[in-house]
């Protein structure tokens, strides 16, 4: 096994360069912290997390570009719970798991052996500067990643990703979308009652993606955006609203909108 895998490895960018004005230039300097606070947060536990129809959203739109797992290499970079990656798993991919957060790892690799599966390799790393080998998996992805970073972040990260994807592999990025109102006013209200809690959080439409492949010269590459319940659950009775009006249905959650809750990018690199 590589030394660099294991909790026991950490390669974290602890400089956190900065821009010409002193602050960091790709992400808060306390972003460890931060997720190591909501590792085990009650949305992650397995059975909370699947019963949430915008979670199994999220999983059938990766199926749809990853195609079938089974015999693929994939990396989640920024990793989390790891549930998805459990679930790629079972479908015979072998996943391995990149995050900064220590106890985010321990718990996506606890994850792993309570769905009966072998300990994942992992990497605890900065994903801007990992150690994960170039061009070694068919997938790269992640989901409610790329918007914790600032713009020279977000680009560092979308080529770190690129890097790591074999020729003609795949990299799939999601993240909340700008566009789903909804979602903007409940976060603008949660931070002035300082309910927010996971720091510096930048949505991003689907014409922004694109616009930031544009701007490093990434090609091949698509954009939109899905599941246009779920951006209500974000409001006052939102979610009960949804039930009793029969909008609670995994096909309304998949559906493609511009205002969806959720913004995709897929980028097929070239072989």
């Amino acid at each position: 096994m590589n030394d660099n895998y294991g909790v026991g490895n950490v390669r974290v960018n602890d400089d956190c360069e900065e821009n010409a004005h002193g602050q960091p230039k790709y992400q808060i300097s306390d972003v460890e912290s931060i997720w190591d606070s909501i590792a085990y947060s009650k949305d992650y536990v397995r059975e909370n997390y699947w019963s949430r129809l915008e979670n199994q959203a999220v999983f059938q739109a990766l199926l749809s570009h990853i195609g079938e797992p089974e015999g693929k290499q994939i990396i989640e970079v920024g990793s989390g719970s790891g549930l998805l990656s459990v679930a790629l798993a079972k479908l015979g991919a072998t996943c391995t798991l990149l995050d900064i957060s220590a106890l985010s790892l321990k718990n996506a690799v606890a994850n792993f052996v309570n769905a009966g599966l072998p300990q994942p390799m992992y990497y605890h790393e900065d994903a801007l500067s990992s150690s994960v080998p170039s061009e070694m998996f068919d997938v790269v992805w992640n989901a409610g990643v790329l918007e914790h970073f600032f713009d020279d972040g977000k680009e560092r990260l979308i080529l770190e990703m690129l890097r790591m994807a074999k020729p003609g592999g795949m990299v799939i990025i999601l993240v909340p979308n700008a566009w789903c109102w909804q979602l903007q006013i409940s976060k603008a209200l949660m931070k002035v009652l300082k309910m927010w809690k996971v720091g510096f959080q930048d949505n991003m439409s689907p014409r922004r993606l694109k616009r930031v492949c544009a701007h490093i010269q990434v090609t091949n590459t698509t954009t939109y955006a899905f599941d246009v319940v779920h951006g209500w659950h974000w409001i006052p009775f939102g979610k009960r609203i949804t039930k009793l009006t029969h909008l609670e249905t995994l096909e309304l959650h998949r559906k493609r909108s511009w205002m969806g809750a959720t913004s995709v990018l897929t980028i097929q690199k070239e072989q």
